[in-house]
Formats: structure tokens, C-alpha cells, sequence
């Protein structure tokens, strides 16, 4: 319920009021059906229906385009861009796919070698469109010239007479995370460190293939101790991993760590501690958000949407975009007036829909079933409103209940289930300024906030081969259909 929690919080306390109901965001991805709704009830579709096997919806003509927040956001600067250093073998490839969501074969900078690498080479996957990835090779002996070629590309991109988009917004300069004997910096990164602090762009030192460290501790941990239990030994050697390195970096004395931010990461998912993996991804995503705050503010949403390992940054900016337009007043709302309700919705949806940032090739988010199946969760608020008590927190929270019962198996799709009449008159009708326009539109973005959140954890749990893609989003999708719960089979 931390979602619920982080939207209803946004509110004032009057919010709650049936005559001081508020606000939710715009959303944009094409393929939502405008003003959908049936009319029949289908009880029993066994399989995802084709549009033939459901009536077809009504549709408006000229149907007024209602403005985006999220997308004028997103006009500014649509993609994140990066500059990766590092030397050859130090883990760039594995990091850019563990948290952009796409295939090693997308972007493989893997093989870059000494004197191949283009820094100026924009590196962009159709998995995922909303960033962009410069590789430069890293300091390392042999490599003189390498030191010119980024600071000279480092200086340009940082112009301010450049557009916001075309401008480098972070640096993640790689280094594999030392062990015993092995140097902690070049002269090359400490150098570089200096030009982005010069230039105030954001450069985080990622210390990569942390398990290795920790494979070092745990072998040493057994020679010393071979009898030690195997839990004792992986926790024990956890710990003392990060403690050396910690020591490594406060005791270096040819640089000030102090001047930088640095987190350790390891992409190997034979990494014996998968949470721990995944945690130390968040990690980098929550250092290179609060980076951002003192650079410009209209990167926080192009980062949110780029990346696809912290869920909750999604939620905050979805939410914090759909503050800037619609959702402060929901039940008052003049941008909202004159248009048919459904359309304020689909608008919500898509903006929404744009931060989460799905691989969703076949539209199965945006499209009519799903959006049938997100209006019968708001269903029982419009069938019951003349009997309702003005109690709409207490409303909003069954709402959530219901839709969290629903929220894993999200892609079952309530069965091409039809709209009840008063339902559909009120979605079909206009914008009307009332508590109970407030309430739906307030449940919905919950509703499908807690939805899109628990797929989004479903499919980062599951680990995908390089090559098969298991974490698209239709077969999460197709395979997620046989856990829906009974009660919503009918």
C-alpha cells in the first residue's frame, strides 16, 4: 500500500471531503480507445478475445486532444543521456542492460577495444527509446590519446548553448571494484572527475563486479575457517567485502572521494544474493536521481522513465508530472470541462502508461481490454454512488483493496466483461465537477498505478536469458492469465 500511500499523500486533508475532492495525471501512448464501454456482458472468455468476438465501442468524432504534461515534459528532452567509461571487460554491457531492460546484443559495447571505441556514437535500442548510451574506453596504460577525445567531448556537450536533449546529463565512469593488490584509480578518472565537477555535470564512480570481491573474501574466509557454516561464511564475507572497500576508498590518499558520489554494483546473475543485486541497481538509480535535483529539474522524468530497476521513482513522477496539470483539483478541474469523461481518463492512462515505459509492442496496456477491465474496478463506486456515505476515503480504500487483490495477475483481463448502463451514461457523459468525478478518477490512477507497479516487480523477479527476452511484457502477459483469482473469472 506504499503506492496509495504516496499518492493520497500528495493531497490536502480536504481532499476527502464529498466537496473538496482532488487530482490525478495525464498519461500518452496511442492505441487507448476513446470513450470505450460495452454494452453486453460476456461471463466467460476463455482466451484474449480478437475484436471480433467483442462488440465494438462507440468512438467520438473530432474528439478533443486534451494537453500533456508528461509530453510536454518529455518534448524538452524525450531521452537520458550517458557517457559510460571504462576500460575494456569492466562490465559497461551487463550494467546498461540490467538497468535499461534490453538485450546484451542491443547494445554491445562489450567488444569495443582499445582504440575502437566512438565516443561520439549514439548508442539507442528499440527495447527501450528513451535514452542514450555514448561509450568511451576507459584510462588504461596504452591508451594516451583517450584523455583529449573525452575532454573535449565532455566540454562540448556540456555547452549550455546546446538543447537540454542534446546535452550529456550524467557520467558513470566504471571501475571494477578493487581486490587485494589491484589499484583503485587512474590518473585518467581522477582527471575526469575534476572536468565534470568543473563543468556541474553529475559523475558517479561505479565500482563494478562487486561479486568478485566478495567471491575473494568468501575464498579466504575458507581457507582460514573450513569448517565455518556456508550461511555464516557468505554473510560474514558480505560484510568484510564492504568494509574493505569502504577502507580502500577513505584511506586513498591521491584523491578526495569526498568530491564524488560512488556506489558498487554487480550484474552477475549467478550473484549468489539476487535481492542484494538488485538493491545495489536501485542504489545507482537513487544516486543518479539525486544528482539531477541540483542540475535541471526537467531531467528527473526522462531519468525516471529511462530506467527500469527502481519502481518507486516511476511512481513518484508519474505522480509528481500529473500534479503539474490535472490532478490538483480532480473534482474542479477547467482543463477538464467539455470533454467527455472517458477521454480524461484515456488521457490519465497514457501519461501514466509514458513513464512506466513498458516493452509493450502488441499495446496490451493501452488497449480496449485492458482499459474495459481498469473501468469495471472503478464499476462499483458509479453503481452504488446514490447509497454511498460521504465517507470517500473509506471509499477510495475498498476500491484499493479490490484492485490489489487483482494487482499481480494484472493481464487477465476481467473476461471482455461489460459496462452496466449508469456506468457507462457517466463515463460516456461530460466532465462534470463533483466528488464522485473525483472519486473515480482518483481510484483509477490508484488503481492502475498499484497495477503497472506489481507487474513491473513481477517481470524485474524474473531473470531473463540474454537472448529470449523472458521479460517481455506479452509473455508476463499471456503466461500471468492463469492465476487470475476466481471471483474476477465471472
Amino acid at each position: 500500500m506504499c503506492i496509495l500511500g504516496s499518492f493520497l499523500r500528495c493531497f490536502p486533508r480536504r481532499a476527502y471531503s464529498p466537496d473538496n475532492t482532488h487530482s490525478q495525471p495525464d498519461s500518452p501512448t496511442d492505441g487507448i480507445p476513446l470513450s470505450p464501454t460495452r454494452t453486453a456482458i460476456d461471463t466467460n472468455p476463455p482466451e484474449l478475445p480478437t475484436p471480433t468476438e467483442s462488440p465494438e465501442l462507440p468512438t467520438l468524432t473530432n474528439p478533443p486532444e486534451l494537453p500533456s504534461k508528461v509530453e510536454e515534459t518529455l518534448a524538452v528532452c524525450p531521452q537520458f543521456r550517458i557517457l559510460l567509461v571504462g576500460n575494456t571487460g569492466v562490465g559497461k554491457s551487463s550494467l546498461v542492460s540490467s538497468m535499461f531492460n534490453i538485450g546484451l546484443e542491443d547494445i554491445d559495447i562489450a567488444h569495443d577495444r582499445v582504440g575502437k571505441a566512438d565516443i561520439n556514437r549514439e548508442y539507442t535500442s528499440p527495447e527501450n527509446p528513451r535514452f542514450i548510451l555514448h561509450d568511451s574506453k576507459g584510462f588504461e596504460p596504452g591508451s594516451e590519446n583517450t584523455w583529449n577525445i573525452v575532454e573535449e567531448f565532455v566540454r562540448d556537450r556540456c555547452r549550455t548553448e546546446r538543447p537540454l536533449k542534446d546535452r550529456v546529463h550524467t557520467i558513470w565512469l566504471c571501475i571494477q571494484t578493487p581486490r587485494t593488490g589491484s589499484r583503485l584509480m587512474e590518473t585518467g578518472d581522477q582527471q575526469l572527475i575534476k572536468l565534470a565537477n568543473q563543468s556541474q555535470l553529475p559523475v558517479i564512480v561505479v565500482f563494478t563486479k562487486y561479486d568478485l570481491l566478495c567471491n575473494e573474501k568468501s575464498k579466504q574466509r575458507r581457507e582460514k575457517l573450513p569448517s565455518e557454516a556456508p550461511e555464516i561464511r557468505k554473510r560474514s564475507a558480505d560484510n568484510e567485502a564492504e568494509a574493505y572497500l569502504n577502507k580502500r576508498v577513505n584511506d586513498y590518499a591521491d584523491f578526495d572521494f569526498k568530491s564524488v558520489k560512488w556506489v558498487s554494483v554487480s550484474t552477475n546473475r549467478q550473484y549468489r544474493d539476487a535481492a542484494r543485486r538488485l538493491e545495489m541497481l536501485r542504489m545507482l538509480t537513487r544516486v543518479t536521481r539525486d544528482c539531477l535535483h541540483d542540475v535541471e529539474g526537467d531531467l528527473l522524468v526522462p531519468w525516471a522513465t529511462a530506467q527500469q530497476i527502481n519502481a518507486q521513482q516511476k511512481v513518484n513522477y508519474s505522480i509528481d508530472e500529473g500534479f503539474k496539470k490535472y490532478w490538483l483539483d480532480l473534482g474542479q478541474n477547467t482543463i477538464f470541462e467539455g470533454s467527455v469523461l472517458w477521454d480524461c481518463v484515456s488521457r490519465i492512462h497514457r501519461d501514466i502508461l509514458v513513464v512506466w515505459n513498458f516493452q509493450d509492442p502488441e499495446q496490451l496496456l493501452s488497449g480496449e481490454r485492458f482499459c474495459t477491465a481498469m473501468v469495471k474496478l472503478i464499476e462499483p463506486l458509479l453503481i452504488h454512488s446514490e447509497s454511498q456515505s460521504d465517507d470517500i476515503l473509506s471509499q477510495t480504500s475498498e476500491l484499493v483493496s479490490i484492485a490489489s487483490t487483482i494487482a499481480a495477475p494484472f493481464g487477465q483481463v476481467l473476461g471482455a466483461a461489460g459496462i452496466v448502463a449508469f456506468a457507462a451514461k457517466f463515463l460516456y457523459g461530460k466532465y462534470q465537477k463533483s466528488s464522485l468525478t473525483a472519486l473515480c478518477l482518483g481510484a483509477y490512477i490508484v488503481d492502475l498505478t498499484l497495477i503497472l507497479h506489481n507487474l513491473f516487480m513481477d517481470m524485474l523477479t524474473q531473470e531473463p536469458h540474454d537472448q529470449s527476452r523472458e521479460r517481455s511484457l506479452t509473455i508476463r502477459y499471456r503466461s500471468i492469465k492463469t492465476r487470475m483469482p476466481v471471483e474476477f473469472m465471472d
